[in-house]
């Protein structure tokens, strides 16, 4: 018995380890993402998707984090919702690291599932955000031009009954479909390629019946701790093996990019940025990688 307890022990410390260590990651995932409808003077262009920053610091005013980011060199950067936790108050911090994501390339932000907690304090940082030249978006819709041609980027806020229950239970929550998404944000100029920053991946077919062309999300934390050849395990309606939880998934023509985020405790799931490479020129059938362009 002896030898059974000595092994538990070190399984236990061994997985505290692993947690310890995981937390202190923090990652560059690259994926190229496809759209026909793209138009030839955004081929080629990255997107640096960021979520779920909630407490994390990544070093003093986030400078790791800055670090990476920089070195990425994006065109663009989304950070898709929870920038911070319900229970944090003083948002100065976060008021600094999104200006200085806006001074390395134009910033495009929508909510999560946490900032509606406090509707006064999320009005105030959106109002901030915006005074500082952040495209901080509740359901808007901005729009980016170069070479005579657009792109058409979407803000996403749902409601919170979407995200929980009053009683705080995540049981028989309501699914939006495209007629839901269309009430919140309108219908989608059809002529223009849509990029949908959305919190919850777990809604892909309501984004793309709504039709978006591509769209960024979070919000499931990589599944929270994710094993080899499985995934992520655990989703944050405490429900067990969610569908899409990292990587690039397709419903019919929309492609949508989740990152497993970055704060949070999380298990053999370091902290993830994406860096997206924009293409009109159809991939082979399965990407070099040899996932990105599988229906997952």
């Amino acid at each position: 018995m002896k030898w059974k307890t000595a092994l538990l022990a070190a399984g236990t410390l061994l997985a505290g380890v692993n947690a310890l260590l995981g937390n202190r990651q923090l990652i560059v995932d690259e994926e190229t993402i496809y759209s026909r409808k793209l138009p030839d003077v955004f081929d080629g262009k990255k997107i640096l998707l960021l979520a779920d920053l909630h407490r994390k610091k990544f070093g003093k005013d986030y400078c790791f984090l800055l670090d990476s980011v920089r070195a990425a060199q994006p065109d663009y950067i989304i950070l898709a919702g929870d920038l911070y936790s319900r229970t944090e108050t003083e948002l100065g911090g976060k008021v600094k690291l999104m200006q200085a994501l806006n001074d390395i390339a134009p910033t495009y932000y929508a909510a999560g599932n946490h900032e509606p907690y406090d509707p006064e304090l999320m009005d105030a940082l959106f109002h901030k955000l915006k005074s500082l030249g952040v495209h901080a978006l509740r359901n808007e819709i901005a729009v980016i031009c170069e070479g005579g041609e657009r792109l058409n980027v979407y803000g996403l806020q749902l409601p919170l009954k979407y995200f929980i229950n009053k009683d705080g239970s995540f049981h028989d929550l309501p699914v939006p479909d495209g007629d839901t998404i269309a009430r919140y944000i309108g219908r989608r100029d059809e002529k223009v390629c849509s990029l949908l920053i959305a919190h919850n991946p777990l809604f892909l077919d309501a984004y793309a019946e709504w039709g978006a062309d591509f769209v960024f999300s979070g919000h499931l934390h990589g599944g929270i701790v994710r094993l080899p050849v499985i995934g992520g395990v655990l989703s944050t309606e405490r429900k067990f093996f969610p569908k899409y939880t990292k990587g690039v998934y397709k419903s019919g023509d929309t492609v949508m990019a989740v990152t497993s985020g970055l704060g949070k405790l999380r298990i053999n799931n370091p902290s993830q940025i994406m860096l997206l490479t924009l293409t009109n020129k159809r991939p082979p059938a399965k990407h070099p990688k040899g996932h990105a362009w599988e229906i997952r």
